[in-house]
């Protein structure tokens, strides 16, 4: 390394500014390292974890079936990362509280449907085998919400809800009150030389630092590719569509989740959202499921508050993140939660930034190159 790479701007450079980045960043500042972070966007929480469904939700920690893994590796990748999200949901509901948000994660409960008993039936069979916490809901579970009325559905009692954007807002204020740099621009990429990251490269700024870490969520591929690396790393395209909270309409209790669309309903205070799907082309889809869920309700809903906003979710072929160094020196990775980003975020920095200071591997998110 030449003495202009000798001169370290911090310990650590991370590339993204959304929950994963964020948490990484909170986790290191912890253990006494300095911190800087490169977003692409013009601030923090601007990309995928923007409109976040709101549910921390370790139950649903078992790979989609789009990955088309067989049973057994659904089955190993699933229990790794059913007991990351308990470890991070403990965490997140601890920080959520030093931050003054006590809102941020409400009471324990998301709701689940299913489009017949025998689906129910099936899927409850993986959420036990996993020990996901979970029990059939009856009417009272949903409240007054009639949409819902005799609908197959399970309740998730370790599960909880919340505004994602919310708390990676205060998070972000936090860690930079804490001493971490923010910096944004375009292009940003790892900064090579003689075969090491030694830090990242954001428009006209260069940042030097011991260690990078990319947590840049669905463009993480690509600039791991420049880098040299190629992470087993795919995207799957979900929607988000915000409305008024109607008034005159009862509403569920719980955030409720579709099993058939991978799709959920929120209520945030006064909006409402729909969110999710995999790999639709557009918000259509998504509103023709719930406007066929939930007819009573979206009888009462106006027009959205904002177009639809399409978000890019990374996610890893092997069915858990990946989390750890890499095989080029200096670089590490924390990327492809997924479905599951805000529920793994906390515990996915903490995990890092034991790995980076000595802790013992875990071979069950390591940072293999793709074949």
């Amino acid at each position: 390394m030449d003495a202009a790479a000798k001169k370290m701007d911090c310990d650590v450079v991370i590339i993204g500014a959304g929950l994963i980045g964020l948490s990484a960043a909170d986790s290191l500042l912890r253990r006494g390292l300095s911190v800087m972070i490169a977003e692409i966007k013009p601030a923090p929480m601007s990309g995928t974890s923007a409109r976040n469904s709101g549910m921390v939700h370790p139950s649903q920690a078992l790979p989609w079936a789009a990955l088309e893994l067989s049973s057994s590796a659904r089955q190993a990748a699933g229990g790794a990362v059913f007991e990351l999200a308990q470890k991070s949901a403990a965490l997140i509901g601890e920080r959520a509280k030093a931050l003054a948000l006590p809102q941020a994660v409400r009471p324990r409960g998301c709701l689940q449907i299913f489009e017949t008993r025998a689906a129910l039936k099936a899927a409850k069979a993986g959420f036990d085998a996993l020990g996901a916490p979970c029990r059939l809901a009856g009417a009272e579970d949903f409240g007054e919400a009639e949409d819902f009325a005799g609908r197959p559905a399970l309740l998730f009692t370790g599960d909880s809800s919340g505004n994602a954007r919310d708390y990676g807002l205060a998070l972000a204020e936090d860690i930079a009150a804490r001493g971490a740099a923010f910096f944004a621009g375009q292009g940003a990429a790892i900064w090579m030389r003689s075969g090491r990251a030694i830090g990242v490269r954001l428009g006209n700024k260069d940042i030097c630092a011991r260690h990078t870490v990319l947590a840049a969520g669905p463009q993480s591929g690509e600039i791991a590719a420049r880098a040299g690396l190629t992470l087993p790393l795919t995207t799957l395209s979900g929607w988000a569509v915000d409305y008024k909270t109607p008034d005159g309409v009862a509403l569920p209790k719980y955030p409720v989740m579709d099993a058939h669309s991978h799709s959920a309903l929120t209520v945030f205070g006064d909006v409402l959202r729909l969110s999710g799907t995999a790999g639709e082309k557009d918000a259509a889809p998504l509103i023709a499921r719930w406007h066929a869920l939930v007819p009573q309700i979206f009888a009462a809903l106006g027009d959205p508050l904002s177009p639809p906003r399409r978000a890019e979710r990374p996610i890893s072929l092997t069915g858990a993140p990946l989390i750890g160094r890499s095989h080029v020196p200096g670089l590490w990775v924390n990327t492809g939660h997924g479905h599951m980003g805000w529920t793994l975020c906390a515990g996915s920095g903490e995990l890092l930034a034991d790995l980076m200071q000595g802790g013992p591997s875990d071979p069950r998110f390591a940072v293999k190159a793709a074949l």
